[in-house]
């Protein structure tokens, strides 16, 4: 990809056999959600909900989307190899991140309307704070979902071709990172206002109740 006098390089990640570049995705969703955490914790990205459930789970909660962002990756590897590659079509960036919102969309219904949705409250505590991250965000909540697997794939792309130090040294800056990020105190809603107080009840003046 060119423009004016410098150019960057969108690296092929889309051979869902070529096991190396797993490596590059996963340094690559944690690293976009360790910047979405930090968007999250300092400027109230996705809201109390949002907040909530990395209050709860912390680092599980990351790992679980990280790993969740990087089977979608692979699902995406695999359809873009099988319906596109294969036909001697040449590498595009475009068409492979078309794909991966393909893959996010279809995941986001089916997981809303199979488990979110059908499960019911009490049963599940990181369930429970997602339905409250589903009501409070509604279909923005999807877009959010976008937003973070198209920066994975670009920073993904950009990082595929640096030599393995690199990428250790990356990944090691973000998991150090992480902790600190997670222990930031992020500002929660007021509380409720309590009950208008009872009026005092009139008693009898002559002592009777």
């Amino acid at each position: 990809m060119e423009g004016g006098g410098s150019s960057i390089n969108l690296s092929n990640i889309g051979d869902y056999r070529n096991i190396d570049d797993v490596y590059t995705i996963l340094n690559s969703s944690l690293f976009t959600l360790t910047l979405s955490l930090l968007a999250t914790r300092i400027g109230n990205l996705g809201g109390f909900s949002l907040n909530t459930y990395f209050d709860i789970f912390g680092i599980e909660g990351v790992l679980s989307n990280t790993m969740l962002i990087t089977l979608m990756f692979q699902i995406t590897r695999y359809f873009y190899t099988v319906l596109y590659a294969n036909f001697d079509k040449s590498w595009s960036p475009f068409v492979f991140i078309c794909g991966l919102l393909g893959v996010q969309i279809v995941h986001d219904v089916v997981f809303y309307y199979g488990v979110i949705n059908f499960l019911p409250s009490g049963k599940n505590d990181m369930i429970d704070v997602l339905k409250q991250y589903s009501k409070e965000n509604s279909t923005g909540a999807i877009g959010g979902h976008s937003a973070v697997l198209i920066l994975t794939a670009l920073v993904a792309m950009i990082t595929n071709d640096m030599d393995m130090v690199s990428k250790f040294v990356l990944l090691g800056l973000v998991l150090y990172s992480l902790p600190y990020i997670i222990s930031i105190v992020h500002k929660k809603p007021a509380p409720p206002p309590p009950p208008p107080a009872k009026k005092e009840e009139i008693r009898d003046v002559r002592g009777f109740y």
